[in-house]
């Protein structure tokens, strides 16, 4: 949807549980404790764990929740790149 919104492809690349723990550690300084839960918390989300739709958003923001593609039209700058 966003290489949609932007008129260009947006390449993205499936890391490994390895690879993602690995990049977590040297590229963005975690320690093995942060990494871990965050592989924790990416297998809930990829096995369906959080595939649930609550009125948290509209509940906190006093309107309803947009939808993606219009977040991604209002932010399109954000992603032009430099």
């Amino acid at each position: 949807m966003l290489a949609s919104v932007l008129g260009r492809p947006v390449t993205t690349r499936d890391l490994s549980p390895d690879e993602t723990r690995e990049h977590l550690l040297t590229a963005w300084g975690f320690d093995d404790a942060q990494a871990a839960g965050i592989l924790a918390g990416t297998a809930f989300v990829r096995k369906g764990g959080n595939a649930v739709v609550t009125d948290d958003v509209p509940e906190l923001l006093g309107r309803p929740a947009r939808a993606y593609r219009e977040w991604a039209q209002d932010h399109r700058e954000a992603f032009a790149g430099t």
